[in-house]
């Protein structure tokens, strides 16, 4: 691939994962506005659940058939069509386990219907994954950015509509279920139209056998990770109150609205990291030193800034009704330092072919989660799922990190005095905030906030320019971006 398509795609990636989580972040606090805590509460409750089945639809078959498309791009239309073979049979197993698992759990008619319609949204979503994996394969990006934005754009403005008219709740699904035709719709024609391939469902007996003998590991992983996300709004949900789920997931929209940060800078190391493994390994021991540098100096303000400014931030943006949302919002944006911090030490060990102890680390973590989220919620509520989360992701960094010491090491001295420089960096932003919260604007506080931090770390020498230039890079894919950070 060149440089300048390098740059167009990882453009249009990441122009498309900041665009969908904005306007998913919008619609979700739309609906929380309008539909209040009980109301979110099943919308929440109803994706959250659906989305924990979804892994079984495609079990990885959307990485291989990246990977697969890209190494024999004559063979798209056969290897995409077997792989939508097998998601027919997938689709119709894990839909009826979906709607068993509801009707076993016991929910009231309005959200068994709305995680039945929930059902088919995750089969469409699965579908248009495999069409812009394809697309992947052919390293085009640019139709599954307009897809991904486009298809959020027709989500709210349905979703607000429905809303608007007085419809009842199932209709805020409803709205996902048209978002997700028209990225299937989107997908079959930028696939006709531009790569000449009509999407056609296809049972080759060989092509089946290698998907599904290379998807185990994905499958593995892929479960673990979606259980983990998604269980405590299952068992809140049984173990509280459908409104308890309405309350943490406000919290949990919040939050994880800045996931998609670390994942854009994992994907732009993860070659580098591979290259390194091969040839140098001290080289790759700085890279994962410097990467957790970087992310501590991007992901400890956001978590001190949104924790100190919670409670007039979710009045302001949900009301006095979603109040409860705040502690939970501050303790899962403690969990936030660890998810970003996992995910270099995450690649590193895929880059390495250590996948098997990347999914070990993740069963791990499934596993604390599931016990902590059990013994916690009967007596904290929403609060104890925050707390099982934040638990969670700090053993799935440490797990992911201690496999990672057999391949290379990393400067945990340098790692520490960064720690140490963004707290106190962001201590000294938090007071600002804290003594001004009642005086100021919230509009007005963040940028303060944020100059605060930047001064902070400029005075206590935890960062320079250069380095401020490095990371930009990383991020925007300019210049030598991840070449950069290794001597």
């Amino acid at each position: 691939m060149s440089g300048g398509r390098v740059v167009k795609n990882t453009a249009y990636l990441v122009a498309a994962f900041v665009g969908q989580k904005v306007l998913s972040f919008v619609y979700f606090t739309i609906v929380a506005r309008i539909v209040g805590v009980e109301g979110a509460g099943k919308y929440f409750l109803a994706v959250s659940l659906t989305t924990m089945f979804s892994i079984f639809v495609d079990l990885g078959l959307a990485n291989v058939l990246v990977r697969e498309v890209a190494k024999f791009p004559e063979k798209a239309k056969s290897l995409l069509g077997n792989v939508l073979g097998l998601k027919v049979v997938l689709a119709l197993l894990t839909v009826a386990a979906v709607n068993v698992t509801a009707h076993l759990l016991d929910y009231n008619p309005d959200t068994t219907l709305m995680i039945s319609i929930a059902s088919a949204v995750m089969v469409l979503d699965s579908v248009h994954l495999v069409l812009y994996a394809a697309m992947r394969g052919f390293q085009n990006l640019r139709y599954e950015a307009i897809g991904v934005v486009s298809g959020q754009l027709i989500i709210i403005t349905s979703g607000t509509i429905f809303m608007v008219l007085g419809l009842p709740i199932y209709y805020l699904v409803i709205a996902l279920l048209c978002g997700s035709t028209w990225n299937v719709v989107w997908g079959v024609f930028a696939l006709r139209r531009n790569f000449g391939i009509w999407p056609a469902l296809q049972f080759d007996r060989t092509v089946i056998r290698f998907f599904w003998a290379v998807t185990i590991p994905f499958a593995l992983a892929g479960i673990f990770s979606r259980v983990y996300s998604y269980i405590d709004s299952v068992m809140l949900s049984k173990m509280i109150s459908e409104s308890a789920v309405g309350i943490y997931g406000v919290a949990y929209k919040i939050a994880f609205a800045f996931q998609f940060m670390p994942m854009a800078f994992a994907a732009a190391v993860y070659p580098a990291m591979s290259e390194h493994y091969i040839k140098d390994r001290s080289k790759l021991g700085h890279l994962l030193t410097v990467s957790m540098v970087y992310l501590l100096l991007v992901v400890m303000p956001l978590t001190v800034g949104v924790a100190a400014l919670a409670e007039p931030f979710i009045l302001l943006l949900y009301g006095e009704d979603f109040r409860g949302s705040v502690v939970p919002l501050q303790l899962l944006m403690g969990s936030l330092i660890f998810a970003f911090l996992y995910w270099p030490a995450g690649s590193l060990l895929n880059a390495c072919d250590r996948q098997a102890k990347n999914t070990l680390a993740m069963g791990i973590t499934m596993v604390v989660n599931i016990i902590l989220n059990a013994l916690l919620i009967p007596s904290l509520g929403p609060v104890g799922a925050a707390v099982a989360a934040l638990v969670g992701n700090f053993v799935l960094w440490t797990a992911a990190l201690l496999f990672t010491r057999p391949v290379t090491g990393f400067d945990h001295r340098r790692v520490a005095m960064m720690a140490l420089k963004t707290v106190v960096s962001a201590g000294a932003m938090a007071a600002v905030l804290l003594s001004l919260r009642d005086m100021l604007h919230v509009g007005l506080l963040v940028p303060l906030g944020a100059l605060t931090y930047a001064g902070m770390m400029f005075a206590v020498r935890g960062v320079t320019w250069q380095e401020v230039k490095q990371l930009t890079g990383i991020f925007l894919k300019r210049g030598r971006g991840v070449s950069d950070l290794v001597p």
